[in-house]
């Protein structure tokens, strides 16, 4: 999808659970990726909100952890995720995410253009 507004990226890292970086995986991720599908498709946002599964976003101690950007203009989303990271401008990571806190951040987020400040990290 090139014409995407925003890309969501939730880190579903596994790591064996005696892992001392632990892994969003084990903090809820996939409740969390679902929570935004299901929060993007009520809203009918399918068209504006591109949402991705992702390995590692580098913020372990803060799982489950989701980036947020905005793709510039014709970006392909088909790059490996480690790249647009690494080009993506106006990013916004959040952390300690709770399958409650999916609506507000859609809502504050992807509809009203404002990042929510109590998730972010």
């Amino acid at each position: 999808m090139n014409s995407a507004k925003y890309r969501v990226f939730v880190c579903t890292k596994q790591r064996d659970a005696n892992d001392p970086e632990g892994c969003c995986h084990n903090c809820g991720a996939l409740e969390i990726y679902e929570a935004f599908q299901e929060e993007i498709s009520q809203r009918q946002l399918e068209h504006q909100v591109e949402i991705r599964r992702s390995g590692c976003l580098d913020n372990c101690e803060a799982g489950a952890v989701a980036l947020i950007y905005q793709p510039k203009l014709h970006e392909p989303s088909w790059l490996p995720t480690k790249i647009q990271k690494k080009i993506a401008s106006n990013k916004h990571y959040y952390g300690h995410l709770k399958r409650a806190d999916i609506a507000e951040l859609v809502e504050s987020h992807l509809v009203n253009g404002q990042p929510l400040k109590r998730c972010k990290i």
